[in-house]
């Protein structure tokens, strides 16, 4: 994992554990039709929503997540999991005693080549990996907030954190990076009040701090996207889950 990516959530685990989107039911129904969820692992954890989504399925489940931040807020959550301080390249983990390692919405801090041998190392013969994103549509408010980004946000990048646009994401996946690949989508539709709408945009990797000089108008202009699609005091947030269960 890269330098950035155990550091740039520090200070920003408890607004990520409250606002960002979790995973629909059947994502995780498909993922236990195909794969054996006996004894997983969630690497680059965070706060533990994906984790949580995975629990009730697995007879043993760890997790890994480097930011001691994001490390506290998943203990908080989720008090009964391990979550070792491990990366995603030294997971600390024992050889061969995975059937599932998962990573959600975290794969593209990863160095990729190091966790592919970490996972051959920690999984059992047959054992698979899960790549999993909640993917923003570019529909609805998706745009809006978009453009509010683009304006003031330096590190603002669309795709996996300026590595690869989505589409060249989804290409690497299927035709490189695994021997096999199955994949699943499906929509995940989020009703937001105002309060998570900013929580979540705040939680992001690339987000504006308070110390910015441009912070205010950030926050502003995000309201203002955010009013112009309410309805009742909601605005949905349209994502695509999907998962990419592939094998080395």
């Amino acid at each position: 994992m890269s330098e950035r990516g155990k550091t740039v959530f520090s200070g920003k685990a408890e607004v990520y554990a409250q606002n960002r989107p979790s995973y629909p039911p059947e994502l995780v129904r498909w993922l236990k039709e195909h794969a054996d969820l006996d004894s997983a692992a969630d690497i680059g954890a965070g706060t533990g929503i994906f984790t949580a989504c995975l629990a009730p399925e697995c007879r043993t489940l760890r997790a890994v997540e480097p930011n001691p931040d994001m490390r506290a807020a998943f203990r908080s959550f989720l008090p009964g999991i391990e979550c070792l301080p491990g990366s995603a390249e030294a997971t600390g983990l024992p050889d061969h005693s995975l059937s599932l390692v998962a990573a959600a919405q975290a794969f593209h801090w990863f160095d990729e080549e190091l966790f592919r041998e970490e996972c051959r190392r920690i999984l059992r013969p047959g054992g698979k990996l899960a790549v999993v994103w909640n993917n923003r549509q570019q529909h609805g408010i998706g745009p809006a907030y978009d453009a509010v980004c683009r304006k003031y946000c330096p590190d603002y990048r669309a795709g996996h954190v300026g590595k690869r646009t989505a589409e060249e994401g989804d290409r690497f996946l299927r035709e490189q990076y695994f021997r096999q690949v199955e994949i699943f989508r499906c929509p995940n539709a989020v009703p937001r009040t105002e309060a998570q709408f900013i929580g979540d945009k705040l939680s992001r990797s690339y987000a504006l701090t308070s110390a910015s000089p441009d912070y205010p108008a950030f926050i502003r202009e995000l309201k203002e996207v955010f009013a112009a699609f309410a309805r009742d005091g909601l605005a949905a947030e349209e994502y695509e889950s999907v998962i990419y269960l592939g094998e080395f």
